[in-house]
């Protein structure tokens, strides 16, 4: 299933980096690490000036500016610390995928997920309410398996491509791949079977064919 749900003002750093300079914030990943979790985002400052809103977001933060990296006038990315934001320490619990998260001009922040089911769903939905969380369902929609895998194994497996699970040497580990994409060792391993069966099914079928 897909998921898009929108928070109201849910973390104080981006709601004020909308009010002060109408910046965009990207959520790019969300990592565990040993201090918590911390999250890469991508900053968009359509002012520009995006070396003094750094260091501004790096006062406001207590993290080094280090912890940036300057892309044009415009565009930042950084990795902050996620404590401030309880929809991230939510996630860290349930078996959903992140792929898609961005604020708006009033620091609202949508995000959007791949859950494996409704009771995924039903389950973290509860859990944010519990937790006093605002927010809105924007969307909950079945998808429809593409060709011979599901939505969730091609994303776990271009996921895998691309960071160099699959070439030799491996350049990521299935460790190092299930801390990526915040998933379980064991469960990691069992979507990535079924993909594979899936895939190399199809291939031989259509050779057959």
């Amino acid at each position: 299933m897909e998921v898009a749900i929108e928070f109201k003002s849910p973390v104080a750093w981006i709601r004020k980096l909308a009010e002060s300079h109408s910046a965009r914030i990207k959520i790019l990943d969300v990592r565990r690490s040993g201090e918590g979790v911390k999250d890469l985002v991508e900053i968009f400052s359509p002012m520009g000036g995006i070396d003094g809103l750094s260091s501004e977001l790096a006062r406001d933060l207590n993290i080094g500016e280090e912890s940036f990296t300057m892309k044009d006038d415009h565009h930042a990315t950084a990795i902050v610390s996620a404590h401030e934001c309880p929809i991230c320490s939510s996630m860290r619990n349930w078996d959903i995928f992140l792929t898609e998260a961005y604020s708006d001009e009033s620091g609202n922040v949508t995000m959007k997920w791949l859950v494996p089911d409704e009771k995924i769903v039903s389950g973290f939905m509860d859990r944010l309410e519990a937790d006093g969380i605002a927010f809105t369902l924007l969307e909950k929609r079945h998808l429809s398996k593409r060709g011979d895998i599901t939505a969730r194994q091609e994303f776990v497996v271009r996921t895998a491509f691309d960071l160099g699970f699959f070439e030799y040497p491996k350049k990521v580990n299935l460790e190092g791949l299930s801390q990526r994409l915040n998933v379980s060792y064991v469960t990691l391993a069992e979507i990535l079977r079924r993909a594979e069966k899936n895939i190399i099914s199809s291939y031989f079928k259509k050779n057959r064919e």
